[in-house]
């Protein structure tokens, strides 16, 4: 015989992180995963504005120099949906299949997840050469 639990699942952002990415959360969502800068999907944005990259923690931060904000994966949903960050859990949750709540409309994705990864970025080693003057530089 077959028992199911029927105890409610906590979602915790381990849980959804292990279940799915942080840029397919951000894809989900909208914004594209792609170096360089890119026009914000939360506010009216002419200029592009927004970065991707990955924090000191290995966090995926989406950074919008218009207007000062940074937001991991779950932040943009709070901001997208004006909810709180437990709301934001259940509404990621709900949308990747995690748990099921009728009361929560499903999101379709904005874009397709293309399968593209943000890599931990590494520390730029900058290297000079001493040299000197020539001609060239004494005029």
């Amino acid at each position: 015989m077959i028992t199911y639990s029927l105890e409610p699942i906590n979602i915790t952002k381990e849980l959804i992180l292990s279940k799915v990415s942080e840029e397919q959360i951000f894809e989900h969502y909208g914004v594209p995963i792609k170096k360089g800068l890119f026009c914000s999907t939360l506010r009216r944005d002419k200029n592009p504005t927004v970065a991707l990259y990955r924090n000191k923690s290995n966090r995926l931060m989406m950074k919008d120099f218009g207007d000062g904000s940074c937001l991991d994966c779950f932040g943009l949903v709070e901001v997208k949906f004006g909810v709180s960050y437990y709301m934001a859990l259940q509404i990621i949750a709900n949308d990747f299949g995690i748990i099921s709540r009728q009361d929560l409309s499903k999101n379709k994705p904005k874009i397709k997840y293309t399968g593209t990864k943000i890599e931990e970025t590494t520390q730029a080693r900058i290297q000079v050469e001493i040299r000197e003057f020539d001609e060239e530089d004494l005029k």
